[in-house]
């Protein structure tokens, strides 16, 4: 999981940014000063920061300035209510890798982490990704939507057998799994999880649209549920959001 530090001597902000970004599966640590900030940074090591320009104390230049001594590699995410070009260019001397302004846009920080982590992905290894499900059709779009919009490796399976049988011998970072299958359930494949020596995410993909269903599946062990039918837009920003949690979104 990645780590993204959000530093602001406005409280209200960082627990904004925390609640945001807490629920798109990152974990999120805050700062209210300079001196925190740095502390955190050497013992927490966070791949992104979210730091204000303007704070009391030690200002967000001198913590970005520190920070890259630290480890360059860190991205900096700059965050001020005023575009300014001088504060800006000697941010950008200092290595900030990015700017937003405040008040933030609808996605506008999103947006910003996105971008970072497809960069930090480059080198990595790509997602690899289980569909399972009875339904051929739904197999082959499944799987053509996530190749063209993802560097990824996706395997299929047709049954629960199947499906057990590649969560064993692979391993996956995300399992896409209906419940209702002929043989071994879905349900049964969940259960199976514990016994891996691994944990893959797995998100139940179901025309079963129910309050009790989706508790049950959760209980059970899965990580998320999704009802059919779905938007394709809706599937790929909670795919790429995955992705980007786990330091592995690779856009084509």
């Amino acid at each position: 999981m990645i780590k993204i530090l959000t530093v602001d001597d406005e409280i209200d902000i960082c627990e904004h940014i925390k609640d945001v970004f807490s629920r798109l599966g990152y974990e999120v640590l805050i700062a209210n000063n300079g001196k925190e900030a740095l502390s955190v940074v050497k013992n927490e090591k966070p791949r992104i920061v979210f730091l204000d320009i303007l704070m009391t104390g030690m200002t967000g230049l001198e913590v970005l300035r520190q920070i890259k001594e630290f480890d360059s590699s860190i991205k900096v995410i700059m965050l001020s209510i005023a575009d300014d070009p001088d504060t800006q260019n000697k941010a950008k001397l200092l290595g900030a890798d990015g700017f937003v302004k405040k008040p933030f846009l609808d996605g506008g920080l999103e947006d910003e982490v996105i971008k970072k982590v497809s960069e930090m992905a480059k080198d990595k290894a790509s997602a690899r990704i289980l569909i399972v499900d009875d339904e051929e059709g739904l197999r082959i779009s499944l799987k053509d939507f996530l190749l063209k919009r993802f560097d990824c490796e996706v395997l299929e399976a047709g049954t629960g057998q199947e499906a057990l049988g590649l969560l064993k011998d692979n391993k996956f970072d995300l399992v896409l799994l209906d419940i209702k299958m002929p043989g071994i359930s879905g349900m049964e494949v969940i259960k199976e999880k514990k016994k891996l020596d691994y944990k893959p995410c797995i998100w139940v993909v179901t025309s079963f649209d129910s309050e009790d269903v989706a508790y049950n599946v959760i209980k059970e062990g899965a990580d998320d549920y999704i009802s059919k039918p779905f938007t394709l837009k809706l599937f790929d920003r909670k795919i790429r959001d995955f992705l980007a949690s786990i330091g592995k979104y690779k856009p084509r």
